[in-house]
């Protein structure tokens, strides 16, 4: 939040979200440097990280956590948004297995899932349309991305941020 008018006194304090927000941009830009790409369109924060399908958003009153279509939306208000953080820098910090499923040339469904060391899977987000050509068969594809940063490289930063 800006103030407009520098002659009058501005007491605007940030929200919860946004303060965890710009402290996450600061350390993506202080670990990846120009991979992170900061933006603002219509009242909307965003960061993304070039190569990946990974971003994040705030407006006046939610986090949102994606990657590509899929996204969950967190906040103070639902009382859960340092699940949502959590799941930012999991995503981050783990590997993460799309799952494509194909009917002739439509992906007609997507699952998300965080890889995490134990060779645990757990998925995050289902996407799917309504309308694709069910008679055709269905093709899955598999793709892993790898880690986009080393968790020990930024453990001590993130408890900062989520405690």
């Amino acid at each position: 939040m800006r103030c407009v008018n520098l002659k009058v006194s501005c007491n605007i304090k940030m929200k919860l979200h946004e303060t965890k927000f710009n402290e996450i941009k600061k350390l993506l830009k202080d670990k990846l440097g120009e991979e992170v790409i900061a933006y603002e369109e219509h009242g909307t924060q965003f960061i993304e990280i070039k190569n990946t399908k990974f971003w994040l958003t705030i407006d006046e009153n939610e986090f949102t956590v994606g990657y590509g279509l899929n996204h969950t939306h967190f906040s103070e208000e639902y009382d859960n948004l340092f699940e949502g953080i959590i799941q930012a820098f999991d995503l981050l910090t783990n590997k993460v297995k799309t799952t494509n499923f194909i009917k002739g040339n439509t992906i007609f469904k997507t699952i998300i899932e965080i890889e995490y060391p134990n060779l645990q899977f757990v998925t995050i987000g289902e996407i799917g349309i309504i309308f694709f050509p069910y008679w055709k068969k269905t093709k899955i594809v598999n793709s892993i991305s790898n880690p986009v940063i080393d968790k020990k490289e930024i453990e001590n930063e993130v408890n900062k941020i989520i405690n």
